[in-house]
């Protein structure tokens, strides 16, 4: 990866100097050694031939390891005359557009006058001048960058290197996917090695880089931030509760209380997912592959799975809705969903490997009297979120042919829904569980599925897979009215369970039913359950077969009326006409097939 200005500012050639002076140091550290390693001229009898042969292979050995010695420190020389002469010089290029009252942008490396509206031809030309002069020093600063890194990999054998000798270059800020891993490609194994000891915190949640890197980055960061406390606990001798309460007495900061506090929510949900099992190869392989513990006003952001995505022959996303956070330990507090789904689809599937993702990686609303939960904006926002993750899976992914399923549940599928249409999400198959509306997604083909279907999962007494069944311009009506109380967008669009949509349906009552309940919008993960089941067919990208298993269910559907069939003429007899039906324009798709299930067709033995 191209350097940039700030990579440049960050070398430090007194310390590649001071790797050069330990080298000569070890060097002349052998010289003397092997030097003063004794001959013993006059030895002879039994084994002194075969014991002075051994005494000149150490002295042969120490030579060489002083003749290498030496040469790291030539090379190191060499290596910190040339870095300060590339600082030297993109200095003066900076110092050069200050004068000249430009701007340089140190990560894009572009130069432009300071006031663009009020600038002369000349300032354009000398910013044009300058942004060539800065290319030639980058140009100058990759090609010595090299000669660093072969320089202090070759003094790395004889001497330790400190990190500031060889500043690895970062990603620039907003690099993409494809971009951070050609420059993970691009390190040499010491370094990629390095950066993982270092942990830099938000170097475990970037898109482009291994899956196996980004747990063990992000599982130190998390251990850094519950030794903080635990350190202080110890020091001082006191309790959590003591520390928590007054962090400043100990020189700790709010920020510090909120790492440690998610920190343990989050192992929890590591602990949780794993599972209780003693034995390591019973356990489930777990993985953080996201943590970001101060995002979203301290509620955290994390992802964790099971199995390996980069590797994995079907990989799931799970997107949770209203009320969940890393803060209030939606990762474990008895939730199982991403477990289930991960047994089963073993179970179902065990010639194909899998991964199943809980995706806890966005601001959602903070329960259903947050006023957020009846607009779509945290949906949006969050849908950016969640396509760039989705989209990295593919680029680290180790074999193109993967299959992908994204899972939204509540708010949360109007946030997969939002991915897909508005911020270019990639997978193969999107399932929508109790899902409110999706949106800015008006049917199934907004979705660009990559050959997969929109499977849908509602409950007939799920009141929450109603919402999307009013009318969108009651929502707004409404909302207007009450003087926008849930912002200036209302509603979360229309109901994708309804036989018009276009997606697929599938079975997902809830066993022991009994009219419209709240508490069966909290029941598709269920183990045994009919949706678990079906969903199962569809991340093991068996989809197709759920008609054939009798899983599928008829959509929603508006009112219909039919027209009669004859009628009474005035000078007497009757007219038969043919029939003639028609749904009522405009009205909402609420009746639901799945209502008039029996009961005892409802059972909670679905299960591999």
């Amino acid at each position: 990866m191209t350097l940039t200005i700030q990579d440049v500012i960050r070398w430090d050639p007194g310390a590649v100097r001071a790797v050069g002076d330990a080298a000569r140091t070890r060097a002349q550290t052998s010289i003397d050694v092997a030097n003063n390693v004794p001959t013993f001229p006059e030895w002879t009898g039994p084994g002194s031939e075969e014991a002075k042969q051994a005494i000149d292979r150490i002295r042969q050995t120490l030579m060489r390891d002083a003749d290498a010695a030496l040469a790291a420190a030539r090379s190191a020389d060499t290596a910190a005359t040339n870095v300060q002469i590339v600082k030297d010089n993109l200095q003066q290029v900076l110092n050069m557009a200050r004068d000249c009252g430009m701007i340089v942008d140190p990560v894009a490396g572009t130069v432009h006058p300071a006031r663009p509206g009020m600038a002369q031809p000349n300032d354009w030309h000398n910013a044009e001048v300058l942004q060539q002069a800065l290319q030639q020093v980058l140009a100058q600063a990759n090609s010595v960058d090299q000669q660093l890194a072969t320089a202090m990999d070759q003094a790395d054998d004889v001497v330790d290197v400190p990190p500031e000798a060889r500043p690895v270059p970062m990603p620039p800020p907003g690099a993409d996917a494809e971009a951070v891993e050609q420059w993970w490609k691009s390190l040499s194994q010491k370094d990629r090695e390095r950066l993982i000891d270092e942990h830099p915190p938000e170097l475990g949640n970037l898109n482009g880089i291994p899956a196996a890197a980004r747990d063990a980055i992000n599982q130190q960061v998390l251990a850094d931030d519950l030794g903080r406390i635990t350190t202080t606990l110890t020091q001082h001798g006191v309790s959590a509760e003591q520390v928590l309460a007054d962090p400043g007495f100990y020189g700790l900061s709010a920020a510090d209380v909120t790492r440690y506090n998610n920190a343990l929510k989050v192992q929890e949900g590591l602990n949780h997912q794993r599972g209780p099992e003693p034995d390591p190869s019973r356990q489930r392989p777990v993985m953080l592959w996201k943590y970001e513990p101060l995002a979203d006003r301290g509620q955290g952001r994390a992802a964790i799975a099971i199995g390996n995505p980069d590797y994995a022959d079907n990989t799931s996303v799970i997107v949770p809705g209203t009320g969940s956070s890393v803060k209030g330990g939606w990762l474990s507090d008895g939730h199982n969903d991403a477990m289930n789904l991960w047994d089963q689809a073993q179970l179902a599937d065990p010639t194909h490997t899998h991964a199943v993702i809980s995706w806890m990686g966005y601001d959602a609303p903070d329960g259903f009297s947050d006023t957020r939960v009846a607009n779509p904006d945290l949906a949006r926002s969050g849908g950016d979120l969640l396509a760039a993750d989705v989209n990295g899976l593919w680029v680290t992914h180790q074999d193109p042919n993967q299959h992908v399923t994204v899972i939204g549940h509540s708010y949360g599928s109007t946030t997969v829904a939002d991915a897909f249409a508005a911020s270019g999400m990639h997978a193969n198959d999107a399932v929508l569980l109790g899902c409110p509306g999706t949106d800015l997604a008006k049917s199934a083909a907004d979705f660009h599925l990559d050959g997969g279907q929109v499977y849908v999962g509602s409950a007939s007494t799920d009141p929450v897979s109603y919402i999307g069944t009013a009318p969108e311009y009651l929502h707004d009506y409404l909302n207007r009215k009450l003087g926008y109380p849930v912002g200036l967008n209302a509603g979360l669009g229309i109901d994708p369970a309804g036989d018009q949509f276009g997606s697929i349906r599938f079975d997902a009552e809830v066993a022991g039913r009994d009219g419209l309940d709240t508490n069966d919008h909290s029941h598709y993960y269920d183990a045994g359950s009919e949706s678990l089941y079906s969903m199962t067919h569809i991340v093991t990208g068996n989809g197709d077969g759920l008609a054939a298993e009798g899983l599928t269910a008829e959509g929603r559907r508006q009112p219909h009326v039919d027209l009669p069939t004859e009628i009474d003429l005035p000078f007497g007899g009757r007219l038969e006409l043919p029939p003639v039906g028609f749904d009522v324009p405009g009205s909402p798709a609420y009746i639901d097939p799945e209502a008039g299930r029996p009961s005892e067709s409802v059972t909670k033995n679905h299960a591999y």
